[in-house]
């Protein structure tokens, strides 16, 4: 019989594993906060100052500046999702053998995942509200409804996240990144984070469309700018539904691999 693995989640058992990898981090909070820092700042400096010096704000109906931004910002809390749910989460798994001790308390593998990934989630959006602050310096945060970006991220990240957990539980060698990482980062590029995706080749922009990020990156941009309708409820829609389906796929994953 067709089962749900999020129905079997314990979220007391999940918060605890949350809380693990938390008080980990905090032993490591030197090194956590300042590093993700730096590259969005350049990254800002870069994009927003150097190109937007050559792009005319009526082609973006917004300051180039701000535009990118948005896209920063979604873009750097992401990848910081997706390398703590592949690599760090591989490192647990099989180097640290930290979920057979998990495993070996009354905690159950689905609370695990769970735990998992709402790790890496929430750590994409702890990165978001850093960075704001630095947009905040910037003045590219328009709009009250700025405050609900990290919420926006949060929930994004949570669906990447579990399609990088997904994919972690599924191989068995830390070589096998080189192909996702490749494909992730890849597809960094065509979210419109960078430029309008009306700019690509109409079946790039039905992929874009496809992508969960890309949703994320608009809807964030419309959250800064104060800039809504119909179609971010919509985007919004989209990405909890993704975020539903994936965790759904990496759960059911992370069960085959640790029960075979």
């Amino acid at each position: 019989m067709w089962s749900c693995p999020l129905r079997q989640i314990d979220w007391f058992d999940a918060l605890a594993v949350w809380r693990r990898n938390y008080d980990v981090n905090l032993r490591l909070w030197k090194a956590e906060v300042f590093p993700p820092l730096l590259e969005p700042t350049v990254s800002i400096l870069a994009f927003g100052w150097g190109i937007g010096s050559l792009i005319a704000a009526e082609l973006l109906e917004m300051p180039y500046l701000t535009f990118v931004a948005a896209g920063i910002l979604v873009v750097t809390g992401v990848v910081r999702a997706i390398l703590e749910c592949t690599y760090g989460a591989y490192f647990r798994m099989v180097y640290q053998s930290t979920y057979d001790a998990i495993l070996s308390t009354p905690i159950g593998v689905e609370s695990l995942g769970a735990g998992e990934i709402l790790w890496g989630a929430s750590k994409a959006a702890f990165d978001s509200l850093l960075i704001m602050l630095i947009l905040l310096a910037f003045g590219v945060l328009h709009s009250p409804m700025s405050i609900l970006i990290p919420l926006v991220i949060l929930l994004g990240a949570t669906g990447l996240a579990s399609i990088a957990f997904a994919y972690t539980v599924s191989i068995s060698s830390i070589y096998q990144y080189n192909y996702f990482i490749a494909l992730a980062f890849s597809s960094l590029w065509i979210c419109g984070a960078y430029f309008p995706i009306d700019r690509l080749p109409l079946a790039l922009q039905y992929l874009s469309w496809s992508l969960p990020i890309t949703s994320v990156v608009s809807l964030s941009r419309g959250l800064m700018t104060g800039r809504l309708d119909s179609w971010s409820l919509l985007q919004a829609v989209w990405i909890l539904i993704s975020s539903l389906v994936f965790a759904d796929l990496a759960l059911r994953r992370l069960a085959k691999r640790m029960y075979r």
